[in-house]
């Protein structure tokens, strides 16, 4: 396991200068920090041009995302310190994939661009053979510590190049799915 310091003494630093800039004349509340993995699992087969994996309507399902709408709930500012990607085609529904699995990526997908854009901003945009993980443990640090903001709408987007579009097709044992995950540090006030 990795020693996560250097990433923690960053999001004290981002999450300390955004509190500077948001004094409030009230005394403030303590703030807590806590590690947490926010995860998305989906279907990808169909995909193409730009698509939203995060909206307003998406609600938190145990085992498919934590995310609860594009937004986060006030005060719980996120800064995200890094990301991995996981495939499968074991599975036949959303619920039953097989994450342990390790299967090639298939070329429409190593040609996706991931953004994540926040009041005009993009935060992340980077393809996903980037951030393609094929050991368990490893995840791609993001060194700009990006900070999501609390109580302002988000984009999750996945783009794939002009003209291709993931072909439906018969995977042994299901469909073709996408595991994100989003090591955070979460600042609860």
């Amino acid at each position: 396991m990795e020693n996560r310091n250097p990433q923690l003494q960053r999001a004290i630093k981002v999450l300390g200068a955004r509190q500077r800039q948001h004094q409030q004349a009230v005394r403030p509340q303590p703030t807590k920090l806590v590690d947490k993995t926010f995860y998305l699992n989906l279907r990808v087969e169909g995909m193409s041009g730009i698509n939203q994996l995060v909206d307003a309507n998406t609600k938190k399902i145990v085992g498919i995302t934590n995310f609860d709408g594009n937004l986060l709930n006030s005060g719980r500012d996120v800064v995200i310190d890094a990301i991995r990607v996981q495939f499968t085609t074991k599975g036949n529904r959303i619920e039953n994939a097989d994450w342990q699995s390790r299967d090639t990526l298939p070329a429409e997908l190593q040609n996706a661009d991931l953004r994540l854009i926040q009041t005009n901003d993009m935060l992340i945009d980077l393809p996903l053979t980037d951030i393609q993980n094929f050991k368990q443990d490893d995840y791609r640090p993001i060194a700009t510590t990006p900070l999501l903001r609390a109580k302002e709408e988000f984009k999750l987007e996945l783009e794939f190049p002009k003209g291709v579009t993931v072909p439906f097709t018969k995977f042994e044992g299901g469909g073709l799915f996408m595991r994100l995950e989003f090591r955070v540090t979460e600042a609860k006030k």
